[in-house]
């Protein structure tokens, strides 16, 4: 047990704050983009129950949906996507 324990002490010590950082910045990166899919399926689900809103029928929920994707364009292209 002893032997584990230094083995432990030595790789802990080994480790370096670059690694923490890597683990840190990939860790985030996971989970925003978990949450960017969360967000789309959730958008999409609002999107496709627009016609259930009183007085928003077939033609209004088109043009709701046509300025949120072309927004969304404008958007990816200005920032360079």
């Amino acid at each position: 047990m002893g032997s584990k324990f230094r083995k432990l002490k030595r790789e802990k010590q080994a480790s370096s704050p670059f690694k923490l950082i890597a683990a840190w910045n990939k860790g985030f990166a996971a989970g925003a983009k978990q949450q960017m899919k969360q967000d789309t399926e959730i958008m999409m689900e609002w999107l496709g129950r627009l016609e259930e809103i009183d007085g928003i029928g077939p033609k209004m929920t088109w043009k709701i949906r046509e300025h949120l994707l072309n927004f969304l364009s404008e958007r990816m292209k200005k920032n360079g996507d």
